[in-house]
């Protein structure tokens, strides 16, 4: 099976291609793993037992997704929101708001930041960035999504019956888009799955992790840990936020250490990091700088037939800028903002 000469390495590498393809090809539905397994291991010979009990757990566990997980791979989750939300407007009228993290005070912090925008903006639209953002504090995810929803729905069930919204005086009418990525885990994805099967928010970006579950932790002999996702959370309709990941309505991949770049300045030109010099991802500022038109340039302009736009492009880098446009250049971003200006317009006729 194997070529003479060929390493451990490679023959684990082609092995585990071999396996992969059978899988897809569906040659796998009939056999039984046990009895797989162990003609591999008695046939394989130059492969140890260890490194066969590496790939079935690696392969096991891969297949079964967010579900399964060994090590300390949810005690990144934070049980409380970490940071203040971040809060800003774009364009005169439309919120922007990122939770870090989803815990106790998350609802409380992320009311507050909508307070202070809608109290100096006329509002027509809010963006909820939750990419990056994870945790398992469930009763906060709900009281997120009960922020946008009127009193008496059903909203999530961790196991211990369903949030029932709240009564409000007021509830905002502004559209609400939902940011997300691959990293926005527990109880960020299972927000977003609320906010979306309520009809409250259309969701933008990358498929999330999958782990809206309450997870139970089983210790191994090796001193790691099993997490077991033992309990699946379910939205408003009864139905589990999916093990495979909150579905985006509108997908926009953005590979992970670029989108942080942009979290960090969302006008910027993120360059990625380049793998030869191990170089951190660079942002460049996206703003245009023009020079104060002044008579002259006017009359120049005017001789030469050239457009005013081009008289006005700045040639000085010292020159005084008069109100720099700034372009979002975060693509999940620059999205949400377009789809609510969409909305704005057709509500509006």
């Amino acid at each position: 099976m194997f070529a003479r000469g060929m390493t451990t390495r490679s023959r684990l590498t082609l092995l585990s291609a071999i396996c992969l393809a059978c899988l897809r090809a569906g040659a796998a539905d009939a056999a039984s793993f046990a009895e797989v397994y162990g003609l591999v291991r008695s046939n394989l010979t130059r492969i140890d037992d260890k490194a066969l009990d590496q790939m079935a757990v690696e392969g096991f566990l891969q297949k079964l997704g967010g579900l399964a997980q060994i090590g300390d791979t949810k005690s990144d989750l934070p049980t409380t929101g970490g940071p203040g939300p971040v809060a800003r407007v774009h364009d005169g009228h439309y919120g922007y708001v990122r939770l870090v993290g989803i815990g106790a005070d998350a609802a409380s912090g992320l009311a507050a930041a909508l307070a202070g925008l809608a109290a100096t903006n006329d509002l027509k639209g809010v963006v909820l960035d939750l990419r990056f953002a994870g945790g398992r504090d469930f009763a906060a995810a709900a009281r997120i999504a009960d922020l946008f929803l009127p009193g008496g729905r059903p909203v999530l069930d961790w196991g211990e019956g369903p949030f029932i919204s709240t009564a409000k005086t007021n509830t905002s009418t502004n559209a609400l888009a939902v940011l997300v990525n691959r990293q926005t885990r527990g109880a960020a994805e299972a927000a977003a799955a609320a906010l979306r099967q309520t009809g409250t928010a259309l969701v933008l970006g990358a498929t999330t992790a999958g782990e809206a579950s309450l997870y139970r932790d089983f210790p191994l002999s090796s001193g790691l840990k099993l997490s077991l996702a033992v309990t699946a959370v379910k939205t408003g309709d009864g139905e589990p936020v999916p093990a495979t990941g909150v579905i985006p309505d509108i997908v926009v991949n953005v590979r992970p250490e670029v989108e942080r770049g942009y979290l960090a300045d969302p006008f910027g030109v993120v360059r990625p990091a380049s793998a030869a010099t191990s170089q951190t991802n660079q942002i460049v500022s996206s703003v245009r700088v023009r020079k104060r038109l002044t008579e002259a340039d006017l009359v120049k302009a005017k001789q030469s037939g050239r457009p005013l736009e081009s008289a006005s492009e700045a040639t000085n880098p010292t020159a005084t800028p008069t109100e720099p446009q700034k372009i979002v250049r975060d693509p999940v971003l620059a999205r949400a903002l377009d789809l609510l200006k969409g909305l704005d317009v057709m509500r509006s006729r």
